[in-house]
């Protein structure tokens, strides 16, 4: 058991200046600043009761207080506020007979405490969860029940729309499996879940009540068991505000014939009910693989999937591949290649519907432009969120929708809250142009030679044509690909660096570009290592229709730095630059320095770090300064920690 004394400060600054942009638009500067400061005493305790085997234990409190000071100096009125609270907090985990037959553990937790918002209602919070995990422990049918209940309530004393969201589920977990043999198992889940949701800005709840079943089956059979059968048979039954249900039945069987050879058979049906939408799915699919001297493999795949629904338009599509891998030693290092050929066909029907498109995968890499992958999508039906889902992203403020033709083009704002190269979901709607059948068929090709000299030539290419029946639709426009990359790249233990050519010549927007990187460890000893990165990118894009033509330059560069001063003091820092040149959007620099020292002596820890950022647009400035402060006292009271 031990207590400690907790100090965390920090202060932060940013300051916006618009540059003077001619009459009526004039300079504009605004200063906001914010100090916080938090001081808590918790108490820490863990062991165990009767022994180690009978009851163990973790528990943990924290309460203190906090205080905030926030200014905003701009033209006309400052504004000043001093708001102040308290936090409450703990977390408690038991454990009966943990090493037992029948093992149960459970937990609470509760979290109560105020977000501070300037110059508007502080809100009050309260996080609560619960929950208890039955386990029995059998090597042929092991068991497990868990019950978790989780509410989470953010209120303000104005008591307005705004201010006030509640979300709690209570969820009831059943697991097993089965496995009468190492070859044969059977796992079964059963879930049942209430679900109870108020957004803020709304009276509106969401309740909705889930029963979920699942049944996982795998065998492995035949001679030394090398074929094997997986199936699953998954129901999902929803009540309640944005209920859906869910049926699916799929099998795939994989058959080993010898030691190059295997081939593999896959069937799905799925069908889906949301409100008045109702789906069936059915996918199928055959493969086969072959290796030919451990430097050759081919496979072959062929795949079909029907889509009927009774308000949304029926799709029909089916095709194959072949995928041909080689590698292979040689005198001068290691030669691999990689051979792929597609052909997709497509038919839709009843273009009155419109078409639902839910998590599709879409990466912003800049200055490209991301594309969706249905075609005349209705762009006010666009929800766009992280690869979580737990965070929507806005249009105008995170990305920014342009359509041209029939295609949709999503591009990230650099000012909101989606970073360059990350991956988002996108749902939406589109419309389903009857009668059209599309056949597209598809090369990629990459060559890569390894030299004993740690150089390493690689050559990649993708071409793609689209064919369709014009008499039917005259609009609907073809997309044809050709994408070609060169690349050189020198790698040593210590760093690397590469260049690499591009030309991409698409029928929405082509270009060409030249991109170069590397990386260096500058200095490494047993105090110091100093990192550096680089990257630099050409493009030129042709222009197309709507897009116009221009250039785009980016570069980047980074500097990471670690420096042990002492057993207990550590030092850190790092350094990004961007600068991007774009002929129709302008010059953009961005600056990003953190810098941190780690303290630790007995039972003190001090933690101080340092961020600046600064972001100068076309039409603006953005700079901001943070820095935060934590000390940290353990206090021993008993245990281990007593005879220091």
């Amino acid at each position: 058991m031990s207590l400690n004394l907790q100090i965390e400060g920090d202060y932060d600054r940013r300051r916006v200046t618009t540059k003077n942009l001619g009459l009526g638009r004039p300079r504009f500067s605004q200063l906001n600043e914010s100090r916080r400061l938090f001081e808590t005493l918790g108490l820490d305790a863990r062991g165990s009761a009767f022994g180690d085997r009978v009851l163990t234990y973790d528990i943990s409190l924290r309460g203190g207080l906090t205080q905030e000071r926030y200014t905003e100096s701009r033209p006309g009125f400052d504004l000043n506020e001093s708001p102040n609270g308290s936090i409450l907090d703990y977390d408690m985990r038991f454990q009966l007979f943990p090493a037992g037959k029948l093992s149960l553990t459970a937990y609470a937790s509760n979290l109560q405490d105020r977000l501070p918002r300037p110059f508007l209602p502080s809100l009050d919070r309260r996080r609560e969860r619960y929950g208890a995990t039955l386990l029995y422990n059998d090597a042929k049918l092991p068991m497990e029940l868990t019950f978790e209940h989780l509410f989470d309530d953010v209120t303000s004393g104005s008591r307005t729309l705004i201010d006030q969201e509640q979300r709690g589920e209570d969820r009831v977990r059943f697991e097993t499996t089965w496995q009468p043999t190492e070859y044969n198992s059977l796992r079964l889940e059963y879930q049942y879940e209430q679900r109870s949701e108020q957004y803020s800005g709304t009276q509106t709840r969401f309740d909705t009540t889930r029963n979920y079943l699942s049944l996982n089956h795998a065998l492995q059979f035949g001679e030394k068991k090398r074929h094997r059968i997986d199936s699953l048979l998954r129901i999902e039954d929803e009540e309640g505000d944005l209920a859906r249900d869910a049926f699916e039945l799929s099998t795939r069987l994989r058959l080993q014939h010898s030691d190059k050879l295997f081939t593999t058979y896959g069937l799905q049906l799925l069908k889906e009910d949301f409100f008045a939408l109702e789906s069936k799915i059915v996918r199928g699919d055959i493969g086969l693989t072959h290796q030919y001297n451990d430097h050759l493999t081919t496979t072959y795949n062929l795949f079909a999937l029907n889509q009927e629904s009774n308000a949304n338009a029926d799709y029909l599509e089916w095709g194959g591949l072949v995928d041909v891998s080689y590698q292979r030693p040689n005198k001068w290092g290691q030669f691999s290649g990689n051979v792929s050929l597609q052909h997709i066909e497509s038919l839709s029907s009843d273009g009155r519907r419109d078409g639902v498109v839910v998590g599709e995968s879409v990466t912003f890499r800049d200055p490209l432009p991301a594309y969706l992958a249905r075609r005349n999508a209705n762009a006010a039906t666009i929800v766009v969120t992280d690869a979580s889902r737990l965070r929507v992203y806005l249009p105008l403020r995170d990305y920014f929708v342009q359509q041209i033709g029939d295609e949709t083009i999503l591009w990230r704002n650099a000012t909101g809250a989606i970073p360059d190269r990350q991956t988002v979901v996108v749902s939406y709607t589109y419309r389903s142009l009857e009668g059209i059948d599309v056949r597209r068929d598809r090369a990629d090709m990459r060559l890569r030679q390894r030299f004993k000299n740690d150089i390493e030539l690689y050559f990649a290419m993708s071409l793609q044509t689209e064919d369709l029946d014009r008499e039917r639709f005259l609009t609907y426009r073809e997309r044809d690909i050709q994408r070609y990359r060169l690349g050189l790249l020198y790698r040593k233990p210590r760093g690397s660096a590469g260049v690499e050519a591009e030309y991409n010549d698409d029928s929405i927007d082509p270009y060409t570009a030249l991109h170069a990187n590397g990386d260096l460890v500058i200095a490494q000893t047993a105090k110091h290592l100093l990192n550096g990165q680089a990257t630099a990118s050409f493009f030129r894009f042709d222009g197309e229709e709507f897009l116009g033509r221009r250039d785009t330059l980016l570069l980047d560069f980074g500097l990471d730095y670690r420096y042990v001063l002492g057993r207990n003091l550590e030092a850190s820092a790092k350094a990004l630059y961007r600068y991007e040149d774009d002929s129709l959007f302008g010059k953009t620099n961005g600056v990003d320095v953190t810098a941190g020292l780690t303290y630790k002596i007995g039972l003190f820890s001090l933690i101080t770090e340092i961020e600046y950022d600064a972001l100068d647009l076309p039409s603006s400035n953005d700079d901001t300064l943070a820095v935060w402060f934590k000390v940290r006292r353990d206090i021993p009271v008993i245990g281990g920690t007593a005879r220091r």
